[in-house]
């Protein structure tokens, strides 16, 4: 297993309390350029079957969303809905980068897509829909 971290990726810090904890797990990245997040998947990451448990895939991709619909449209946001498709395993040593376009933003709800993909090929699919807070916007990185 390598523990390369890919070029243009730097240690992202979580200001979740729960991300914190999966963060001691195995560290996440953060690519500054385009706002994708991204993890070294490693033992501790897995199921009983020896792939990358399927709740830590849908928490990456809720926090990815999160993240970057906070980051890009300065609001504070809650998961309203998400929806995951889990399209192929993920196994010790792949470098899983989490994708985000934001599809709609309204006033009180915001629309997004999140693609978890090893290299090329698509592992997850996420389609979710956040409620914007009528608060201050978190000041932290994610």
């Amino acid at each position: 297993m390598t523990d390369t971290i890919p070029a243009g990726f730097a240690p992202w810090l979580p200001s979740s309390q729960f991300m914190r904890h999966l963060a001691d797990l195995g560290g996440f990245y953060r690519r500054d350029a385009d706002d994708v997040l991204a993890m070294r998947i490693g033992p501790a990451h897995g199921n009983m079957h020896g792939m990358a448990h399927g709740g830590l895939l849908a928490t990456l991709a809720d926090s990815a969303l999160g993240f970057v619909i906070a980051h890009q449209c300065q609001a504070s946001v809650v998961t309203a809905q998400m929806s995951v498709e889990y399209l192929n395993a993920v196994m010790p040593g792949d470098w899983l980068e989490a994708h985000v376009t934001i599809d709609k933003r309204g006033k009180r709800l915001i629309y997004a897509t999140c693609h978890l993909k090893v290299d090329e090929r698509l592992v997850l699919k996420a389609s979710a829909v956040f409620a914007v807070r009528q608060a201050a916007v978190p000041t932290s990185d994610g």
